[in-house]
């Protein structure tokens, strides 16, 4: 009778999956559903949040952009148009311009507005409010520095969103309405 080598014989007999592999897998697999299902059931939370983080990005982007050339930059919210967009000072012209482009580049001939009705990313997204003090826009100093506190409220169907510029610090948070 011929033998043949241990790793062969135990490489031959490891053919399948043990039954404790099996439940252990699906139990993962059981637990992973349970969390990612229910945040998928509904398409329109997913997008009013993204709503709310394409609005902080932006402000930030301003704040930020208003440093770094050293400029002032504003943030303008149309509530009834559902819009809201971002321009830039131009000292030589003494004037605000729509130009302002932050996917484009700086200076663009394309302004840069976000219209929650037409993007398709954003559907059913409505701005409710945008309060800045007795403005709808904030604007921000060559420091950083908003023109005022204020805040933004955005909504999908019963799910809402408050996005604040806090005064002097210009920082952004969001927060759920109940």
């Amino acid at each position: 009778m011929m033998r043949y080598p241990t790793t062969i014989r135990r490489s031959a007999r490891r053919k399948a999956y043990t039954l404790v592999e099996v439940l252990i897998t699906v139990t993962i697999m059981g637990m992973s559903a349970a969390v990612v299902v229910p945040s998928m059931r509904n398409g329109g939370t997913l997008g009013v949040q993204a709503g709310a983080r394409i609005i902080v990005s932006d402000l930030l982007y301003a704040q930020n952009e208003a440093m770094a050339q050293n400029a002032t930059r504003r943030v303008i919210f149309t509530p009834d148009d559902n819009r809201y967009r971002v321009q830039r000072y131009d000292q030589t012209e003494a004037k605000w311009l729509d130009d302002f482009n932050p996917v484009l580049g700086g200076n663009s001939t394309n302004n840069y507005t976000i219209d929650f009705d037409e993007d398709s990313r954003f559907k059913g997204i409505e701005i409710v409010s945008a309060n800045f003090g007795s403005d709808a826009w904030v604007e921000f100093d060559d420091m950083g520095n908003p023109s005022s506190g204020g805040t933004v409220v955005i909504r999908f169907n019963d799910l809402s969103y408050e996005i604040k510029v806090a005064p002097f610090t210009g920082r952004v948070t969001v927060k759920l309405v109940e």
